[in-house]
């Protein structure tokens, strides 16, 4: 049989003994309560602060987001989507842009080593010596196309062209 224990402990009973407090006590445990608050909140911030320490914070989140998504397809899924034109035409894009930064920024280092320097002056060659080509092919084709009109135009332009060909 359970033996029962009576606690007739005067100090916390107000009719056997003298009263608690309980309004001292409440404000007591409300002070407790905010004071536990305060430091979850502190535990909390901490724990923020070494996870954002710890996690290193990319400065291309953009790139990342695309290398997460292309990392996670299949070999047939990527190659689906290199075959897609709209993702031909922005990757494309992509890469004039990136291509003409990277030129920028190295364009001085090219320039200012010798041989950089050297393939670039037999460039400026080469451009000067095509640009004088060009000129002189737009100016033939124009000069062929004033005549057609002017003395061939009862005729195709490629039956034209054949009979300026034969000759």
């Amino acid at each position: 049989m359970s033996a029962i224990n009576f606690n007739f402990n005067k100090a916390s009973d107000p009719l056997l003994g003298q009263g608690i407090d309980y309004a001292s006590q409440f404000t007591e445990l409300d002070k407790a309560q905010q004071t536990i608050e305060q430091r979850k909140q502190a535990l909390l911030q901490l724990a923020q602060q070494a996870e954002a320490e710890q996690r290193p914070v990319s400065k291309t989140p953009i790139w990342d987001e695309i290398d997460t998504i292309t990392a996670n397809m299949t070999p047939s899924e990527y190659q689906a989507m290199l075959e897609n034109p709209d993702y031909q035409r922005s990757l494309g894009t992509l890469q004039e842009f990136v291509g003409a930064l990277q030129l920028q920024m190295i364009r001085p280092h090219v320039e200012q080593s010798p041989e950089g320097k050297r393939i670039l002056e037999e460039h400026l060659t080469n451009v000067k010596f095509l640009r004088k080509s060009a000129s002189e092919k737009v100016d033939k084709v124009l000069a062929d196309f004033k005549e057609y009109t002017e003395h061939y135009s009862h005729m195709s332009y490629d039956e034209y062209l054949k009979t300026k060909a034969s000759k």
